[in-house]
């Protein structure tokens, strides 16, 4: 028996009779640390808060099977519903704003013939989220400094009196969505950039040439050729908005008076601070329902087929 009858036994037996067989075992082996990552670090955790969700105790303590009792302790708390209050306001905020701004960024970089500046300003609008969340926030932290802050500073030029921004009710909520914004409007814009450039030129060529002014040509021939793109990044900062917590926690803590607590806070201190774990747990189930309810809607009402 030569070496290539060996190899060819040798694959028979591994991985089946047929070359379909054998190479679908193959991809499957590919692909199999990839599933058992996301098993591990997404899967396992989605299901042990499902768990916990009708348990108490924990860390160190007994468990303890209490039903559906987590569930209505955290459903009847008014403190958690204000939670929600607050971070649906900062998503209404925060969300909109970045895709529209990324959206316009990504119009105007798309402008540019200059590849190597192109690219530059790209990846200047890129930085931010680079930046570790903790750091940035120190930093927004500082410019919003009542007193020594360089916000106040700045708007000191246009005869616009000191304001108290993250020390305000009415305030910190915007404050905080800007620097959200500020932070995610990179990631977006190269999205839409890379989407703007993957556009056929003759397509907005041809409805030039039909008489269409630069709104029209937008509106009919660009904007719907970006939907799936907009979808995405719609879902993306939806998520990340109302998962928010790191600014928010180093930046005021939830004041003043949980004008800025939001969500992911709520759990923090339940987990963290008070030990309930179950109740803990009911919040991350009631955040992943949101989420992929929203993100489901979003995907069948605003997909569309483009031709």
């Amino acid at each position: 028996m030569g070496k290539s009858d060996r190899v060819r036994r040798l694959r028979k037996i591994i991985f089946g009779a047929t070359p379909t067989a054998w190479q679908k075992r193959a991809g499957f082996a590919f692909v199999l640390p990839t599933i058992l990552y996301f098993g591990g670090v997404y899967f396992y955790p989605l299901f042990q808060s499902i768990r916990l969700s009708f348990f108490e105790g924990g860390m160190g303590r007994p468990e303890r099977f209490v039903g559906l009792k987590p569930y209505e302790m955290v459903f009847t708390d008014l403190f958690f519903w204000q939670t929600v209050r607050n971070t649906l306001y900062f998503v209404i905020l925060s969300v909109p704003m970045t895709v529209i701004l990324a959206l316009g960024v990504a119009l105007l970089l798309n402008r540019i013939i200059n590849h190597r500046f192109r690219d530059i300003l790209s990846a200047t609008y890129f930085m931010p989220l680079v930046i570790s969340l903790v750091a940035a926030a120190l930093i927004w932290g500082w410019i919003y400094q009542p007193i020594y802050g360089l916000a106040n500073y700045i708007i000191s030029f246009f005869g616009i009196r000191p304001q108290k921004w993250l020390s305000s009710i009415h305030q910190v909520m915007p404050s905080l969505a800007t620097i959200n914004i500020w932070l995610r409007i990179g990631f977006d814009t190269v999205i839409f950039l890379a989407a703007l450039q993957g556009i056929p030129e003759n397509l907005q060529e041809a409805a030039k040439i039909d008489g269409a002014k630069d709104s029209q040509v937008f509106r009919y021939v660009t904007l719907p050729l970006l939907n799936n793109q907009i979808i995405m990044v719609l879902m993306i900062e939806l998520i990340f908005a109302f998962k928010v917590f790191d600014q928010v926690f180093v930046t005021t803590e939830g004041g003043p008076a949980n004008a800025s607590r939001v969500i992911m806070m709520y759990l923090y201190d339940s987990a963290f601070k008070w030990f309930k774990f179950g109740e803990a747990s009911v919040v991350a189930v009631f955040i992943f329902i949101s989420l992929l309810a929203v993100s489901i809607i979003q995907w069948v009402f605003l997909r569309k087929t483009t031709y």
